[in-house]
């Protein structure tokens, strides 16, 4: 009886002990769902974090595009000391300088100087400098806007699908 006894909690125990861990195809399993899920997640979370970039860089240029038309009224000049009644160069891509006239003056660029026009200037989401262009081409028409190169920071006179911008007039 005794024997019978402790062979039954000797089966019992060996039972246990084989339920106790995971079999290979359960592994396997949790590990696919765990492939499609981030496969899943991983894009969503990617796109969702360039939009987000993307909101910031507008609302930056809201800020910028405010003072640049606050510089042209005051002055009747663009950045870079154009008129605002031509189209044409130049461009200027770091709007930190003297030459764009908003955040320190040129003189010979901008009579009635009322500035500064903005605090400061920040670098894109992206790292790069904003700019302002006074005949960048949409749909074929030339319009005075500040931009960013966008997400691939494609650089100077190099325009393509992911630049971000607002027009000033």
């Amino acid at each position: 009886m005794k024997n019978a006894a402790c062979s039954r909690r000797l089966d019992r125990r060996r039972r246990a002990h084989q339920r106790a861990g995971f079999t290979a195809v359960e592994i396997a399993v949790t590990c696919a769902l765990v492939v499609i899920l981030a496969g899943i997640s991983i894009p969503a979370y990617l796109k969702m974090r360039t939009d987000a970039q993307i909101t910031e860089a507008k609302a930056q240029l809201e800020i910028i595009a405010a003072a640049v038309k606050q510089l042209a009224w005051d002055t009747g000049k663009w950045p870079g000391g154009i008129r605002r009644e031509v189209q044409g160069n130049p461009e200027v891509w770091d709007l930190t300088v003297a030459q764009a006239g908003l955040l320190k003056n040129d003189p010979a660029r901008f009579p009635n100087w009322q500035g500064a026009y903005i605090d400061e200037i920040p670098r894109d989401p992206w790292g790069s400098r904003y700019f302002f262009d006074p005949d960048y081409t949409i749909k074929g028409k030339m319009r005075p806007v500040v931009g960013s190169f966008g997400p691939n920071r494609s650089g100077p006179n190099r325009y393509d699908y992911d630049n971000v911008y607002i027009v000033l007039d």
